[in-house]
């Protein structure tokens, strides 16, 4: 675990399976409270095991969210400078999901980004956890267990606690889940995924010019 400091942003790189996770914690606390007030007065509809934000994958263009995307963008500078990225990185979707007392969020990945995040609102109890195939139940060389590809014993994983405050950056290939909430207090967590814009090169030759426009 390496600890980084630029500004007034304090973030924790830690090695989460051998890959990098960043993590980051609100400084302000009236903020981490603000914030949470304006997710609750936010519609949320039904979404298999959980609620989900009623207005798409937009939020980051919710003004009264503004102080909390433009700190993730803040993050994200730091994201970039200590992954040696030289482009600006942009929110390109965001949502937010409600889990209620026996809520759950069924595992996943994110597709259509280069990076992707989770804020946590709310909540004390259920975690985020990670799936990383282990190397030694690879299909492609033996697999004589008659279980399920997404359990534990065949797979490596990681879990985050609920931290209100917190900001974690992971790979969005990375299989996750929220495990179930068990308090009566909503588990509000708000994920955004990111992209770089402007030239993306290779070796000097190959190169890829993007205006990611929000």
């Amino acid at each position: 675990v390496s600890l980084l400091c630029a500004g007034d942003e304090q973030m924790i790189e830690d090695k989460v399976l051998g890959i990098p996770f960043f993590k980051f914690d609100l400084p302000d606390k009236d903020k981490v409270e603000d914030i949470y007030n304006v997710m609750q007065t936010l519609p949320f509809i039904p979404n298999d095991t959980n609620e989900i934000w009623a207005g798409g994958s937009d939020l980051y263009k919710n003004p009264d969210l503004r102080y909390l995307f433009d700190w993730m963008q803040d993050c994200m500078v730091e994201v970039s400078h200590s992954m040696g990225i030289p482009n600006k990185m942009v929110c390109v979707s965001a949502w937010a999901n409600k889990n209620k007392q026996g809520d759950w969020f069924y595992n996943h990945t994110h597709p259509n980004c280069f990076m992707s995040s989770n804020y946590y609102v709310s909540g004390t109890t259920g975690t985020t956890k990670w799936y990383y195939p282990n190397p030694y139940y690879d299909k492609t060389n033996i697999w004589p267990f008659p279980a399920g590809e997404w359990d534990d014993t065949f797979n490596l994983t990681h879990e985050e606690p609920t931290v209100p405050g917190r900001y974690i950056v992971f790979p969005p290939t990375i299989r996750h889940k929220a495990t179930e909430n068990e308090e009566s207090c909503d588990r509000i967590t708000v994920a955004a995924n990111w992209f770089p814009t402007g030239n993306i090169f290779y070796n000097g030759v190959s190169h890829l010019n993007i205006e990611v426009i929000q």
